[in-house]
């Protein structure tokens, strides 16, 4: 019985004090609820009550809120029940009006002009926000990772002059994304990004991009992003705004140069187009080159590079509007699918430069020979120049075709019509001097007639002699005949060879 009774009585004690906290809590519950609204002005019986913003959470766009609505009084106010918006805040102030404004059911914050070194994004305070925004701030770096499983579904941090150096910790670099699970929206805009969050490219959920303003992000990286198995769940916002930088050594660029990602959509079809090039061994590379208007149409033409590619033939197939082609160093003999391919049509400029080519007669009639602007054959095996083929493609200004150290067959015919041609046409082949002829001829400007027109003699080369000798005795005699009839006239005789000759039974006629 004793020990019942003492049983009882610990049982009654433990009701007694859980009683007695929950009364506690409760009163401190009542004091952070006095204290909040403390915060807030309050509205006496006679003033109208004002209108709170509303707060819209549209697709592609955070929670957020315009300068005309900054607090006065504080930093930081409670919008709504479930939304906290911030201005001109420093990182001690804006942790101070934080700890004050958010509660357990805050989901939306904005921080508007912000000044802050380093934002640690790994606070708990972040954890249950559905919706941040820090935005046209100054934000010196962003450390540490957003807790695991946070719910934030849109995140804001444009204008801010962040750059992909001050996005993550010292070493080893941390990535803030990683744990954004549930992340839909990022705005990245108008900062100084070189770095794509390809982190985010690892989940199969759909969001929406907006890195429009960073013109330094690597052209590559967008590339990779719209190549990915999983590219169509990622939706650029402003994509007409966005744009990226060609690398250096990328594909036929030569320089630095910013261009609209949807260069990268072109690319990116232009890709699939030149993997159907054949021969399939071939692995030409594509590129997008310019805007030009085709058939009526302002069309992406394209660039083809087949250079170095052990080709024994011309590729085939090339991709649509392909009007620059590239097949130099290969052992090409033949030109014959210019003619034949139909994806030649659109051909201006050809380099076959150090190939085995021995003619170009194959492009006869051609469209490319219509209207090529660049026709390289330089360092091939042509042994003659058939003009013809190339007709009046020179009479307008622009096109040019060169044809250095190729050694020619020189004949007369060399020296009677491919020189003067080549003199003629001299501003459109601006390499003329360096045709050359075979067997140490030299160039072929400078052939000389008596160099290469040779030809067998026979008695018809001497007729022109022996017609020019009668003539001359025939002149002779007349004078000789004329002088004597002077002679017998004047003097009444004849000269000695006359008196001399017999007489003839028709010498009668005469007298």
């Amino acid at each position: 019985m004793s020990n019942s009774a003492a049983s009882l009585v610990a049982i009654w004690c433990l009701v007694a004090l859980i009683t007695f906290n929950t009364g506690l809590i409760e009163t401190r519950m009542e004091e952070v609820d006095s204290k909040y609204k403390s915060v807030e002005p309050h509205l006496t019986s006679t003033e109208k009550p004002k209108l709170e913003p509303h707060v819209d959470l549209k697709m592609g766009k955070c929670f957020h809120m315009s300068r005309e609505h900054c607090p006065t009084e504080t930093k930081c106010k409670r919008v709504d029940p479930v939304s906290v918006f911030c201005c001109d805040v420093d990182s001690t102030r804006l942790k101070e009006a934080l700890a004050i404004t958010v509660t357990q059911n805050t989901v939306n914050l904005h921080v508007l002009n912000a000044t802050i070194e380093e934002l640690d994004v790994s606070q708990s305070i972040f954890r249950r926000l559905t919706s941040m925004a820090l935005t046209d701030g100054n934000i010196g770096r962003i450390v540490g990772q957003f807790p695991k499983y946070s719910s934030i579904a849109c995140l804001n941090i444009s204008n801010n002059n962040l750059s992909s150096a001050t996005v993550g910790g010292p070493q080893p670099v941390q990535r803030p994304f990683a744990y954004l699970f549930t992340l839909s929206v990022l705005d990245a805009s108008a900062n100084n990004l070189t770095e794509f969050p390809l982190s985010l490219m690892q989940s199969n959920r759909k969001i929406f991009l907006d890195l429009s303003g960073n013109n330094y992000l690597p052209c590559k990286h967008f590339l990779i992003a719209m190549e990915a198995n999983n590219s169509s769940l990622v939706t650029f916002l402003n994509y007409n705004r966005t744009f990226c930088a060609l690398d250096l050594l990328f594909n036929w660029f030569t320089e630095l140069q910013i261009v609209p990602i949807d260069h990268l959509r072109v690319q990116k079809e232009v890709n699939a187009s030149c993997l159907k090039i054949r021969p399939a061994e071939s692995r030409c590379s594509c590129a997008p080159d310019r805007l030009e208007l085709l058939d009526g149409a302002v069309t992406n033409v394209v660039a083809v590079d087949c250079s170095r590619r052990h080709l024994q033939q011309m590729p085939t197939n090339l991709p649509p509007n392909t009007v620059k082609l590239n097949v130099s160093y290969n052992n090409i003999t033949s030109l014959q699918a210019v003619s034949d391919d139909p994806s030649y049509e659109h051909l201006r400029n050809l380099l076959v430069d150090h190939n085995d080519i021995t003619s170009i007669v194959d492009l006869e009639g051609t469209k490319f020979i219509d209207n090529f602007m660049v026709f390289s054959i330089t360092n091939n095996k042509l042994k003659t120049i058939h003009t013809y083929v190339l007709s009046n493609r020179f009479d307008t200004t622009g096109p040019s075709f060169l044809i250095a150290n190729n050694y020619i067959h020189c004949d007369c015919n060399t020296e009677k019509v491919l020189k003067p041609w080549l003199l003629e046409n001299l501003k459109s082949i601006p390499d003329y001097k360096s045709l050359e002829c075979e067997d140490n001829m030299g160039p072929v400007v400078d052939l000389k007639e008596f160099q290469v027109c040779h030809t067998p003699r026979d008695w018809t080369d001497y007729i022109y002699y022996i017609i020019g000798l009668e003539v001359l005795v025939l002149v002779l005699l007349i004078s000789k005949v004329s002088y004597d009839y002077w002679v017998f006239k004047t003097a009444g005789y004849l000269p000695w060879p006359a008196n001399k000759m017999p007489r003839l039974p028709c010498d009668w006629l005469c007298e």
